[in-house]
């Protein structure tokens, strides 16, 4: 008699006319965003004004009227740059008679402030260039500044710093012309896919700007060139304009034996010649520029990275322009694999120093190298896994770097920023408050402004010195009016994985009123990572459409998994490898056990899941492995076959082996197993969405799941979504997954035509 209650209402809602049943979905529409707004100030800029030692100005909504301030960090007090009143009747001599300026929109935008009187500031308004003084409160008019005009003349045109040469590409074919307008044609074996064109011209003429950059000051060009021309295709099918039409695409999928191999070329205007550079090290090699940086240079030459395909092996080479060599500077070597997410590397003082990011202790963090490849010594002192360098200090030999999981009691997927000595010591956590923070530093470096929230906290913001230390506190996001519509906060939690060891973190959503003794299904939103596990981090009202799922009478729960996040170190972050398919369920299933002893109100027999993406994946590999516990499943666009996906995700995060056959020939193999393996196991009910131009995770993946599932005799669900790609429209597939539950998971039919208005 436990679900007593339970059917007593599935009865009354069963007997209710039509347009009662339609208020049962329109219900939970009353907290969507559009319905509750965004709340007021939600986002808050700063702009440093001058260096940024002195002033900032920001500006926020007070109720309904647009207020601008000015910020001293001296007196540490905010004040209005101007009454907005006054500021309109100041205004009204340049305004149209037919729009007059009101006070709370006056529709000014673009201030300058001036360098050498910072408190005041220039601005364009219908047409006049006017200039306000905040201290005297003073408006006047000012000659505009004359307008470059914009030439045309070097487009698609590379110069060097003496403009003696520029380079270009014709017909794939790199060009070398002189000042003098003299052309060299460097190389005539140019074709479509490869080219050293931007973007490897893929079709077209291949004509246009040349991939790479002059090295300094010099005549030598450093060249980037793609071969792609024994990649394979993939197509898809336009079907709603005209004749239906292939469109076909280059794609590498895991474990294919053709990808893109990189060449790099070193053009010698003065000699007017083209040299191939050695840069060959491992078979089937990526070259990259690390994040940030496109091939960064000093006095020595360029740099670049390659690494081995089976992404455990990296090296830092230097291109020396003088003799063509390639040198290797540094090597790293990770099991099982590099950790593409974080890794990064600066060069300080013309390339005497280098900063490493490695995650060889288990835990990322920076070290310091000299030119040669030497160690000096650690960066961060392991307190934290390092992200990325923010700001870099040489003189005073510091660096602002994210930090995750280094403070006690703060959920470690949570970015805090640090400033660390470059020689090595103790960090300085800048942002200690808990919360996930957003930083943007002053031009002089002295001063940063620190936003950060939960999803239990609406953004707080202050703007500190580098000690960390307060100067001015600046207002919050204000969601009162939000919470004045019956809205609340989802749950934060933190609970266990299967080991019973490992502590997960996570978002539980509940609907507003529980009735005493209902029990509610739980819903799983699912994305399993590795890149990233899609928890939210910061405040939104309803993010993912969660919020509102589960006000229809749903737990949902939203969770990381061992293997999801790249900012909990090595053994977290690869806990997946080799088990792309299977690793987060039983993670996945240990929450969903936890929460529902948590709540007595949760129905442990009723369970749901639903992700897009990775999370379709895993959609149907939780519905298929386990289908005593898993009920309904909805799976949007989901790598079902990861052997047909890209060759970065599988192989990277699944495993590839390199092979070398008896006659020295090395070849690569990869296989991910694939839910389609397993379609014979379906027990429960399970929706397939896909968009038919899905050019990241191709339809095929979805079909066939579809053809096993029929060969297996299941009856199922599917929605193909023409013109769709990647992304589905949300709205429209947002309330399909409402749509699904509500008649599967909780047992109500519904007859709506319309199912955005439920009509």
């Amino acid at each position: 008699m436990k679900h007593a209650g339970f059917l007593l209402l599935l009865a009354a809602l069963w007997s209710l006319p039509g347009a009662a049943q339609t208020s049962y979905m329109k219900r939970a529409d009353r907290f969507s965003t559009d319905s509750l707004g965004s709340g007021r100030n939600m986002v808050l800029e700063v702009e440093w004004i001058g260096s940024g030692e002195r002033y900032a100005r920001y500006e926020t909504d007070e109720q309904g009227e647009r207020r601008y301030w000015i910020v001293d960090m001296k007196s540490r007090r905010c004040s209005p740059m101007f009454d907005n009143r006054r500021m309109a009747s100041l205004l009204t001599p340049y305004a149209d008679s037919a729009r007059l300026p009101q006070p709370a929109r006056l529709g000014i935008f673009g201030f300058e402030f001036d360098k050498r009187q910072p408190l005041c500031f220039e601005f364009d308004y219908n047409d006049h260039r006017l200039r306000y003084d905040i201290r005297r409160a003073t408006l006047r008019e000012v000659e505009a500044p004359a307008r470059p005009e914009r030439s045309t003349s070097l487009w698609n045109r590379s110069y060097c710093a003496d403009s003696l040469y520029f380079v270009t590409v014709r017909e794939h074919n790199l060009l070398l012309v002189s000042h003098q307008g003299d052309t060299i044609r460097l190389n005539t074996d140019g074709v479509p896919y490869y080219s050293f064109a931007t973007g490897g011209a893929a079709a077209g003429k291949g004509t246009g700007s040349a991939a790479g950059r002059w090295l300094g000051k010099s005549h030598k060009f450093l060249a980037v060139r793609e071969d792609k021309r024994r990649v394979g295709e993939m197509s898809l099918v336009d079907n709603l304009e005209g004749r239906p039409l292939a469109r076909n695409y280059k794609f590498v999928a895991a474990g294919d034996k053709e990808v893109i191999h990189q060449e790099l070329h070193l053009v010698d205007a003065d000699r007017g010649e083209l040299v191939r550079l050695d840069t060959e090290r491992f078979p089937d090699q990526k070259i990259e520029v690390p994040r940030f940086q496109a091939f960064p240079q000093t006095s020595q030459g360029a740099w670049f990275l390659r690494r081995s395909r089976t992404c455990d092996s990296m090296e830092l080479c230097r291109i020396n322009a003088a003799d063509n060599s390639v040198v290797t500077i540094l090597r790293e070597t990770t099991k099982p694999h590099l950790n593409e997410q974080l890794f990064e590397y600066h060069l300080l003082n013309d390339g005497r120093e280098i900063l490493w990011w490695s995650e060889r202790s288990g835990r990322g963090q920076f070290y310091r190298y000299d030119g040669q490849g030497h160690l000096l010594n650690a960066v961060t002192d392991g307190r934290f896994v390092a992200g990325h360098i923010v700001r870099i200090d040489t003189l005073q030999r510091t660096a602002i770097v994210e930090g995750y999981g280094g403070e006690e009691g703060i959920n470690p997927h949570y970015r805090l920023y640090y400033r660390v000595p470059l020689d090595g010591g103790k960090a300085l956590c800048l942002t200690p408050a808990d919360g996930y923070h957003s930083i943007s530093i002053s031009p002089d470096g002295s001063r940063i402004y620190d936003r950060w929230s939960r999803m239990n906290l609406p953004e707080k913001r202050r703007i500190a010195d580098l000690e960390g230390r307060t100067l001015v506190e600046l207002p919050g996001a204000d969601i009162s009016e939000i919470r004045a519509r019956g809205w609340r906060e989802p749950q934060l939690l933190e609970l266990l994985a299967a080991d019973s060891v490992t502590r997960l973190y996570g978002v539980v959503y509940l609907p507003f009123e529980i009735e005493p003794g209902r029990k509610y299904p739980i819903i799983s939103n699912v994305y399993p990572g590795p890149l990233d596990d899609q928890v939210p981090l910061t405040f939104t009202v309803d993010d993912n459409d969660n919020m509102r799922l589960a006000q229809l009478g749903f737990i949902v729960v939203n969770f990381s998994h061992r293997g999801s996040c790249p900012t909990r170190g090595r053994d977290y972050y690869t806990y997946g490898y080799g088990n792309l398919r299977d690793y987060a369920l039983d993670d996945d299933m240990a929450v969903i056990r936890q929460v529902a002893a948590r709540y007595p109100f949760a129905d442990l027999e009723r369970v749901g899941v639903y992700g897009h993406s990775g999370g379709g994946f895993m959609t149907a590999a939780a519905m298929l492995q386990h289908p005593e516990f898993y009920k309904v499943g909805v799976a949007a666009s989901g790598n079902h076959d990861n052997n047909i996906y890209a060759q970065w995700w599988g192989e990277v995060y699944h495993g590839v082996r390199q092979i070398t056959d008896k006659d020295g020939t090395v070849h690569f193999e990869c296989h991910v197993p694939t839910t389609i393996e397993l379609a014979d196991r379906l027990q429960g009910r399970l929706l397939l969405v896909h968009g038919d131009m899905d050019d990241n995770v191709h339809p095929a993946s979805t079909l066939r799941l579809v053809d096993a599932l029929i060969r297996a005799n299941k009856r199922f669900d599917m929605m193909i979504i023409p013109g769709a790609d990647h992304g589905l429209p949300i709205d429209y597939f947002n309330n399909l997954v409402r749509y699904y539950f509500v008649e599967h998971l909780l047992g109500l039919p519904q007859k709506d035509i319309d199912i955005e208005k439920h009509e």
